[in-house]
């Protein structure tokens, strides 16, 4: 899954695209049965932005062919967008317009691989096939996190108190220590020592990557091999970011 191409920002105008920002956006060649991604957001009142990319080698009948940096797609309170990405897409979906999880799709091929990265910042949004459809394995399909501090508490309190501490210490968690401490604020990006992306990758087993995965034996430490687990595939080309 973490193939993708290096992605390039290039400055297009936003008249280049198909559609406005609205209850459909994508490609106008689109045909029943290629890829989708349906962004909804349940906010009552927090407008969703998200950084979109694409790789540099998407087929003609890609979303953006041949471009990087893509225009941004804002998804106001209570509305879903359904976002028509053409044939052979890959690229990503980043949340907090580029400061949140990122979320990465792969429609290229007879299955569809899709994974959550939150190495360089998380939010509350999750992606998943469209219709509760399980991974190829059999596994459950939700990648990313509903609710990012709830689920760092959820383990919170059988941490070691010294560890606790040292956690706080680097900054990317807040809150109190000890058996009955509880967090108020964390976050991630790519600084983030060592320590604190052990405890969101291996101690409450976000379901995302925090490092890079395994699968191709560069990274052989519990942690790498830990996220191994989150490149999924699924049958379905219709995906679903669902943000909080």
């Amino acid at each position: 899954m973490r193939s993708f191409a290096t992605f390039t920002a290039v400055a297009i105008p936003f008249s280049f695209f198909s559609a406005a920002l609205a209850a459909t956006q994508g490609v106008s060649n689109f045909s029943p049965g290629d890829p989708v991604i349906n962004l909804i957001n349940t906010s009552p009142t927090q407008t969703h932005v998200y950084k979109v990319e694409g790789n540099m080698d998407n087929p003609p009948t890609a979303y953006g062919a041949g471009q990087g940096s893509l225009p941004a797609a804002t998804v106001l309170p209570g509305e879903t967008v359904k976002f028509q990405l053409g044939q052979g897409f890959i690229g990503a979906f980043t949340a907090m317009n580029g400061e949140g999880s990122r979320f990465e799709v792969n429609f290229r091929g007879e299955k569809t691989w899709y994974n959550t990265d939150m190495q360089f910042g998380m939010s509350n949004n999750t992606l998943g096939p469209a219709h509760g459809d399980k991974q190829i394995n059999g596994k459950e399909s939700l990648a990313g996190e509903q609710d990012c501090l709830a689920k760092a508490n959820s383990v919170w309190g059988s941490v070691d108190e010294s560890m606790q501490q040292a956690l706080l210490d680097t900054g990317y968690l807040e809150g109190t220590t000890g058996a009955d401490g509880v967090l108020t604020s964390v976050h991630m990006d790519k600084q983030a020592d060592r320590k604190v992306v052990n405890f969101f990758q291996n101690i409450a087993e976000f379901n995302s990557y925090i490092v890079p995965g395994s699968v191709l034996g560069e990274v052989t430490d519990n942690t790498g091999a830990a996220a191994d687990k989150f490149s999924w595939s699924v049958l379905t080309k219709e995906l679903t970011i669902t943000g909080y």
